[in-house]
C-alpha cells in the first residue's frame, strides 16, 4: 500500500531531509540546497530549516541537515527520533558504518552524527531510527530545498511557513486535493472565433484633406523633456520668436533643411550639429560658434554681409602705402 507520507509511531518525532543540486553556468560549480523538517505523530510542523550550503557535497549537505535537526531535538529533549532521507548512500552508510571505510570528507560529518547520540545517551529511552523513502514521500522537505535554491538564501532555521509549504504539509496528511496541473493544448483554430474583436467601422476618405500641414499645426506637438534644454522650447512648444525666424526663412542660408515646409529638427547639418542646434544658437545670438562645423563653406555664409570688395589701391591707401610718397616707416628693413 502506497502513502504520500507516513506518520511516525506515537511519541516519535520524524525528521525529513532532502537535498537539491543545480549547476551554475557562470561560476561552473554546483549549488547545493537543503530542506529539513521535523513533525510529530499528528503531522504538525515542529521545526524547519532551508537554504544553501556552499562548498559541500550532496552527502555532506544531507548530513548537515540531519545534524541541525538532531541539535534542535537535543535542545528540546526529544528522545524518540525517526529520520527519513531519499539518499540511499547516506542511509546505507549510517546503517553499516562499521563495514564502510570513511574518507576524510565523510569522517567529520558521520563522527558528529555519532557523537551527539553517544554523548547524550540516557538509556533505553533514547532511540533513533532511519529509513530510506522515495522522493514522492519526501515532498515537503524537497519543497523546502527547492524554495531555498530559487530564493538563494543561506541555510538557516525558519519560523512558521514559507511559500506553499502549508499545502505540502496538508497533502502529506491527506487533507487536500491534488495540486492542479495545467495542460496547455494547441489551438488549431478549426474555423471558429471565440470572443473575437468587432469588425472595423467603415470610413470614407476626405479628398479635401491636405497631405501637408503648416508649421503652426505642429506647434503644440513638442515634447518638453526631449528638447527642454533648447532656447526655442517654451513649456513643451515652439516659442513665437522661433516660429517667426523659420517662417521668414532667415536660416535657409545655413542649411537647406529650413527651406522645407516641415523642418526636421533631427536632421544633421554639420559635424555633430543638427538643425535644432542652428535654431537654438540663432535665438541666443551665438551662431558664429557653430558655423565652422557646418557642411556648407564659410564664404557662402559670410557673402550676404559683404556688399562690395575694395580694390588693391584702396587697401594700400588705407594702409599708408601711397604710390606718390615714399614710405615713412620708422624701422626700414
Amino acid at each position: 500500500m502506497d502513502f504520500t507520507w507516513e506518520t511516525p509511531d506515537p511519541g516519535y518525532k520524524k525528521i525529513n531531509v532532502f537535498c537539491e543540486i543545480s549547476e551554475d553556468p557562470l561560476l561552473h560549480e554546483a549549488i547545493v540546497s537543503i530542506g529539513a523538517l521535523a513533525r510529530d505523530s499528528g503531522g504538525a510542523q515542529l521545526w524547519a530549516a532551508l537554504g544553501l550550503l556552499p562548498n559541500l557535497t550532496e552527502e555532506q549537505a544531507i548530513m548537515s541537515g540531519i545534524q541541525s535537526a538532531l541539535i534542535h531535538a537535543q535542545k528540546m529533549g526529544w528522545e524518540l527520533i525517526h529520520i527519513e532521507t531519499s539518499n540511499v548512500e547516506v542511509y546505507d552508510t549510517i546503517r553499516h558504518q562499521e563495514h564502510v571505510f570513511l574518507n576524510d570528507e565523510q569522517l567529520e560529518i558521520y563522527s558528529s552524527f555519532n557523537t551527539i547520540y553517544a554523548n547524550h545517551y540516557n538509556g533505553k529511552k533514547m532511540k533513533r531510527v532511519i529509513t530510506s523513502v522515495p522522493q514522492r514521500m519526501n515532498s515537503s522537505a524537497a519543497y523546502l530545498a527547492h524554495y531555498g535554491l530559487t530564493k538563494r538564501v543561506v541555510f538557516g532555521e525558519i519560523s512558521g511557513s514559507v511559500g506553499d509549504l502549508g499545502y505540502y504539509l496538508a497533502r502529506d496528511m491527506g487533507m487536500t486535493l491534488p495540486f492542479p496541473s495545467i495542460e496547455v493544448q494547441t489551438n488549431l483554430g478549426e474555423g471558429e472565433v471565440i470572443d473575437g474583436s468587432p469588425p472595423p467601422k467603415k470610413r470614407k476618405l476626405d479628398e479635401q484633406c491636405c497631405d501637408e500641414m503648416p508649421r503652426q499645426a505642429y506647434r503644440d506637438k513638442g515634447k518638453n523633456k526631449v528638447l527642454e534644454h533648447f532656447s526655442f522650447n517654451e513649456n513643451g512648444v515652439f516659442g513665437q520668436k522661433a516660429i517667426r525666424i523659420m517662417d521668414k526663412g532667415k536660416l535657409g542660408c545655413y542649411s537647406s533643411v529650413f527651406d522645407n515646409p516641415e523642418v526636421n529638427m533631427n536632421a544633421a547639418v554639420g559635424k555633430e550639429i543638427y538643425s535644432r542646434d542652428i535654431l537654438h544658437h540663432a535665438l541666443l545670438g551665438t551662431l558664429k560658434s557653430v558655423i565652422p562645423k557646418l557642411y556648407v563653406s564659410l564664404p557662402s555664409l559670410l557673402g550676404n554681409d559683404v556688399d562690395q570688395l575694395m580694390s588693391v589701391d584702396q587697401v594700400l591707401d588705407l594702409l599708408g602705402f601711397n604710390g606718390d610718397k615714399p614710405s615713412t616707416s620708422k624701422n626700414p628693413v
